[in-house]
């Protein structure tokens, strides 16, 4: 009775094994097909494979990744950062949280750069919050180069919109005084603080680069990490903030243009 029993659990045993190679193999596949649609650029198919691999294996972390970067690519920049932030969250490999946090600031800071002409008050918020992300993955990678640099790009920006927010409150009550004991808004946050006391991004480092947080993470594809580059004004989830201004302002020159385009005096023929 027990030698029968015993091979039941044998001949079990063999038929589980094939299956779940079989279904770690189709998930892999899907990623590597969902990171070929997007070096190519489609991101919505691409978005499609990595939810395919996600309904195979809902815990990965990686096609949530991947498909974060889809989605910052389509400026969908909500999506983008609650994947970010899951994964940095649940990611135990330490080189994916650095990626995920680092691409979190990104979206904050692209975020609150199109604010600026809109919001003020969120487009402090949002740059705030992206040097908060910048600074986890300074704590975590303290020669992160592209980091620290952002910050300090952000910085002034961060001195400008404080700025403007006293000085809007100033022209809307003129004869206000200024209350010596009232804390005023152009002092420093924490978070300009912490801030003032982080190391000369400009002193010589020694980094080791990992893989480009832009890329699809597939470890087993050699092949996405020769991604074609994209247009010179194009902005990747791993750019720099420099890189994300300049993007924007690019971006509002053509939208001027087209305006005063739709103002110009036509010649009449009739």
């Amino acid at each position: 009775m027990n030698a029968k029993k015993h091979r039941i659990i044998a001949v079990l045993l063999l038929v589980m094994i094939p299956t779940r190679i079989v279904f770690a193999q189709s998930v892999e596949d899907l990623v590597r097909q969902g990171n070929k649609k997007y070096a190519e650029g489609n991101f919505n198919e691409a978005i499609n494979e990595y939810d395919q691999a996600l309904v195979d294996k809902p815990e990965a972390l990686r096609p949530k990744f991947n498909k974060a970067n889809s989605y910052y690519r389509l400026d969908d920049l909500a999506k983008a950062m609650d994947l970010y932030e899951e994964v940095a969250a649940k990611a135990r490999d330490m080189d994916l949280v650095v990626k995920a946090k680092y691409n979190t600031g990104n979206c904050y800071f692209q975020r609150g750069s199109k604010q600026k002409d809109s919001d003020l008050n969120k487009a402090l918020d949002d740059m705030n919050t992206s040097i908060t992300f910048w600074r986890q993955v300074l704590d975590i990678e303290p020669d992160n180069k592209k980091a620290a640099r952002n910050i300090e790009v952000a910085r002034p920006i961060i001195k400008n919109i404080i700025d403007q927010l006293n000085k809007q409150k100033q022209q809307q009550d003129p004869n206000r005084p200024q209350d010596p004991n009232q804390p005023q808004q152009q002092q420093n946050t924490p978070e300009q603080d912490q801030m003032n006391q982080q190391q000369d991004p400009n002193q010589p480092q020694e980094q080791n680069q990992g893989q480009d947080p832009n890329k699809p993470d597939d470890k087993q594809q050699d092949a996405q990490q020769q991604q074609q580059k994209k247009e010179q004004k194009a902005v990747t989830p791993d750019a720099t903030a420099q890189e994300i201004l300049d993007k924007e302002q690019n971006q509002k020159e053509q939208r001027q243009i087209l305006q005063r385009g739709r103002y110009q005096r036509v010649e009449k023929d009739w």
